[in-house]
């Protein structure tokens, strides 16, 4: 299997942005990046058995003096509702790279609800939300929202990776 087009640029704009702990669930869309950032020693991945971990994790990190990003499918933005509030109230800066599910061409019916307000979830409880249409502009848009959020105090930001960039996955009731 050949890796995306657009982790090598993620990745490196990750490294570029100073983040040095990343927070996962395991995720197809983020697969190539997750392997890499895993095997990559600047990084301390943290992999994640809810998503909400991840909100706390970066919050953890900011207070300890690192910066960090927390990488999570769309599905997974409706677990952290409640946690999101922690980065708004406290003002604790946080990148996420969502990965889209349930758009256009989506065969799993579960992933169409989130999917389809995630960006707007984020926004409501106070993240800037940036969304990615093309494999060429995911690295920029990282670049982007780690200096809006970190180096010039913002709030916490979302790159959402639009289902068009990171391709559907066919549905077989077995949806990893």
């Amino acid at each position: 299997m050949t890796e995306s087009t657009w982790t090598a640029p993620a990745h490196q704009a990750l490294l570029d942005a100073g983040i040095t702990v990343v927070g996962y669930v395991p995720d197809g869309g983020l697969r190539d990046l997750i392997v890499r950032l895993d095997g990559d020693p600047r990084v301390q991945t943290v992999r994640l058995t809810t998503e909400e971990e991840g909100i706390a994790l970066a919050a953890g990190a900011w207070l300890g003096g690192a910066r960090a990003a927390v990488l999570m499918q769309s599905s997974g933005v409706g677990n952290c509702i409640n946690m999101l509030s922690l980065l708004a109230s406290c003002q604790v800066p946080a990148v996420h790279l969502v990965t889209m599910r349930g758009q256009a061409g989506e065969a799993n019916p579960w992933q169409v609800p989130m999917g389809s307000v995630a960006g707007e979830v984020m926004s409501l409880m106070g993240v800037d939300v940036r969304r990615v249409h093309s494999a060429d502009a995911v690295a920029a848009a990282i670049t982007h929202a780690c200096i809006d959020t970190f180096d010039h105090r913002g709030p916490a930001t979302a790159v959402l990776i639009e289902q068009s960039v990171i391709g559907v996955k066919k549905f077989s009731g077995d949806d990893r």
